[in-house]
């Protein structure tokens, strides 16, 4: 492939196929894609140019995931994605390898991330051992680095240097330059200016480093939330929760993965108590947990229960794990 070259249908009015039974997705929304994929009615096809066939079809993207994919086909644009957690923003970019046809590489940042995590080591042989950013950045693979905000700064300045140079020196003193198809996406729960919205452990990145990328805010897709959950019930709770910890408890933030986790708990006969409070309450205070719920009422949870499909008093068995 000579470079990314993208052409993009956009969304239109059709069944979906067979072929998205096997479409891989972040972990805590792949087991409900399958489920609700089927009553998609919008699809959106993505073909590369001078590709034969229909392209590859997506139904339940993010509505931002066709902008993603105009930014990343421009070789030498980096993209990072900002929002809060449980948007889809590890989705989005599994989303992007898929739709370009190339193979996906990640690694997870923290404070505790090395420069050998990203560019490898020789090993007391002598023999170098390839990191999976280089080994992305060589052979042209969509590589995500996902925690940005969390990944300390001497390792950040090597990272800044390979994706604005297109080139990289290894440990082992070779210089190995960018492969036109090389993409990075890099993820960050903040505004990358330190700690944020319950997100303590993040670090403020320096101006060198917002400087090196197109920024996305990447938002809350409310009809995407609701198509996954698959349960207006369990939703409503959830955005009820949301809206009164937006107004009123400083700190406090309803992802969306609350309403995938309970509507997950929910079909499998969890108690609606035990699930609100496993998935929405969680370790929070009497005073918060109180203010949260004071909007929920006996008939609400009823609903949520009765679209999860298990009767009030009913517990489902659970089959043993077999190992």
């Amino acid at each position: 492939m000579d470079g990314l070259q993208l052409d993009l249908s956009g969304v239109i009015n059709k069944a979906i196929d067979d072929k998205m039974a096997g479409f891989d997705v972040e972990g805590q929304i792949k087991d409900m894609l399958a489920g609700v994929a089927e009553k998609a009615s919008k699809i959106l096809t993505v073909k590369l140019e001078g590709e034969k066939g229909e392209g590859r079809k997506f139904p339940l993207v993010h509505k931002q995931f066709e902008t993603l994919l105009k930014i990343s086909a421009v070789k030498g644009l980096n993209v990072l994605l900002t929002g809060g957690a449980g948007l889809a923003k590890s989705t989005a970019v599994e989303q992007l390898a898929e739709a370009y046809k190339l193979k996906f590489a990640s690694i997870s940042f923290s404070n505790q991330t090395t420069k050998t995590d990203l560019l490898g080591f020789v090993d007391a042989n002598g023999i170098y051992r390839k990191s999976g950013f280089v080994d992305a950045f060589e052979d042209g693979k969509i590589f995500l680095a996902d925690e940005m905000d969390a990944c300390s700064a001497n390792v950040l300045v090597l990272l800044n240097s390979a994706i604005s140079n297109g080139f990289i020196e290894t440990p082992d003193n070779k210089i190995i330059n960018a492969h036109d198809n090389f993409r990075f996406v890099g993820t960050a729960n903040t505004n990358l200016r330190g700690a944020k919205d319950g997100f303590t452990a993040r670090n403020k990145l320096d101006s060198a480093t917002i400087d090196r990328f197109v920024v996305i805010e990447w938002q809350l897709d409310e009809e995407l939330e609701q198509k996954i959950t698959n349960n207006d019930g369990w939703l409503a709770i959830v955005r009820k929760c949301r809206e009164t910890a937006n107004n009123n408890l400083e700190g406090v933030a309803i992802t969306p993965r609350s309403s995938y986790d309970g509507a997950k708990l929910l079909k499998v006969g969890i108690p609606i108590d035990s699930v609100i409070n496993m998935v929405i309450i969680k370790a929070m205070g009497e005073d918060e947990s109180k203010t949260l719920l004071k909007g929920i009422t006996s008939n609400m949870k009823s609903v949520a229960i009765k679209g999860g499909g298990v009767k009030a008093k009913e517990t489902k068995k659970v089959e043993a794990f077999k190992w």
